[in-house]
Order: C-alpha cells, then structure tokens, then sequence
C-alpha cells in the first residue's frame, strides 16, 4: 500500500474538502483527485460522498481511513525504534504544552535533556487540551503536557504527573474572608453556593478550567456575575490581590498574600496533570527520558 496515498486519503478526510486538502498537501487539487479515482477504481468503492459544501466518508472510506491511520502509525513506531539503535542521527520530538504550565515545566527541564540528547530537536507548540487531544490522536504530535479531568480523557494513553486540587480565592476585604486562610492548604471547607452574590473573574471558554467552573457553578445552583474572563490563571490571581472580585484557582496558582483568603470546596474538586501520548505508541530512549525528567519535575513543583 502507498503512504503518501494513505496520507492524501486521510486529509481529504480531516478537511471534508479535496480543494482544502489540495492547500495542506501542497498538490494540485486535479493531482489529488486523480490519485482519489485510481484508488476507488483499485478497490471498486467509492471513498466518499461528495457533494459541494461537504465530502464526508462512505462505509469503505471509514474503513480505509483507520487501517490507513494504524499502518502510518506501525510504519513512524518503526522508524523510531530502528533510530534508536543509531548511536547518534538527528530527530525530533513534537511536543503539545498548555499554556502557562507548559512554558515553566519545559524551560525547567530542556537544559537537562539537551545535555543527554544534543542531537535530538525538539518542536514545542502552545495548544489547548482539545487540540492538543485530536493532533496526537492524528500522529502530528508525539507528547502533550495536558490539563484535564476524568471525563476529557479520550483512547490516547495519559500518564498522571500531578493532581491538584481547586481552590476558591477571594480578597482579603471580602466579608467570609475572615473565615478563610491566606495559605491554601490550611483552607477551611465552604459552599460555593455563599458567594452567588460576588463578581467573579472566569477563565475563558476551550480549556478544561472552563469545564471545571461551569460544572462547580451548576453544582453550586447559579450562574456567576462574571466581571472578566482570561486566559490565564495568573491574571485572576492578580485581580483578586487587586480586590477585583472572586476566582476558582488550581492549588499551584493559590499563592499565599496577605490580600487573598482561600477555601476548599465541597467535594474537593481537582484536576489531573498528565503527559499524552498516542496509544500503543513506541516510546523512543528520548521520549522516555523526557518523561523521566516531567516526573522529577511535577514531584517538586
């Protein structure tokens, strides 16, 4: 079987369009629809249903399309395994980073690794969790740092390096502050439900901390007034230090300062911090050393 083939099949599917997949591929959308045909012609099925605004994938394209997925994955498995055996050679390991948490772990470690692996490059990209989710499932990417919840996780395989648990912050002016503790571990349990009446600086949405406050609010029983959503965790923090209202904190963001109080909440909600990795994938000596060092790292931050 062609890989390259498998390769243009597999675009046409993830674009739904021969003309978008011509613009990914860097091929002439006449060049791709002929290898298209003489594939249908080959196997006496068409691939697709086509029509103008949409080409999704017939019974035999579905079946093509993950036998295709799996014998590309065996064939990146197998070149990596047969790299190791090379005492050196130049390769690469593509790797997914969320925001903020992402930057910190790899500046931490990278030195380390570099000095064992010189010639290995690796190619970080910011992304979040559910795009980070779909690009290892489709191979274009080897390890996620990923953030999530029990319910998030799909069939890639997810190695736990931490799990940390939620923390409400608010400001030390705030009337239940003097019920609550400037450090987060010695927070005292409270409702959520007590500050339905408080402004609240939000994340905001395609992140699994959205997921987290919309669920905590829906268990709590109301909507927040919601003052300013962001895309950092840092950024609430401030706001709260800044007496701008109320926020929802993973534990390693819960700094203690005079001008925050913090609390538990009921149940003790947390989130997961996990390395992803596509399912049965082979982990090269790099790959695995680089987990090794993610291991040290998330044991003392």
């Amino acid at each position: 079987m062609d890989t390259r083939q498998m390769e243009y099949i597999i675009q046409i599917s993830e674009e739904r369009s021969i003309t978008k997949a011509a613009e990914k591929l860097f091929i002439t959308q006449s060049a791709l629809n002929q290898q298209l045909q003489k594939l249908e012609k080959e196997l006496g099925l068409p691939l697709f249903v086509r029509t103008r605004s949409d080409w999704h994938l017939t019974p035999a394209g579905e079946i093509y399309v993950n036998t295709a997925r799996q014998i590309l994955n065996l064939k990146k498995d197998a070149y990596s395994q047969i790299q190791d055996l090379k005492e050196s050679g130049n390769r690469r390991i593509s790797l997914g980073l969320i925001p903020e948490r992402g930057v910190n772990m790899f500046t931490a470690i990278y030195p380390e690794f570099h000095r064992k692996f010189p010639d290995i490059r690796i190619e970080p990209v910011e992304c979040n969790v559910r795009t980070m989710q779909n690009l290892i499932t489709r191979n274009e990417l080897d390890l996620g740092l990923i953030t999530l919840v029990e319910s998030q996780k799909d069939d890639n395989t997810y190695l736990s390096m931490a799990e940390e648990e939620i923390f409400l912050a608010v400001p030390a002016s705030h009337p239940l502050a003097c019920l609550g503790s400037i450090q987060a571990e010695d927070a005292p349990t409270i409702s959520l439900s007590r500050f339905l009446e408080d402004p609240f600086i939000l994340i905001t949405r395609r992140s699994t901390m959205f997921q987290l406050e919309e669920a905590l609010f829906r268990e709590a029983g109301f909507q927040p007034q919601v003052l300013f959503s962001t895309s950092s965790n840092v950024s609430k923090y401030r706001m709260v230090l800044a007496d701008v209202g109320c926020a929802l904190l993973p534990e390693i963001f819960a700094q203690s300062d005079p001008g925050i109080r913090y609390f538990r909440l009921e149940g003790h909600p947390s989130w997961e911090v996990t390395m992803c990795c596509r399912k049965n994938a082979y982990l090269s000596h790099a790959e695995e050393y680089f987990l090794e060092l993610c291991r040290a790292y998330w044991k003392h931050n």
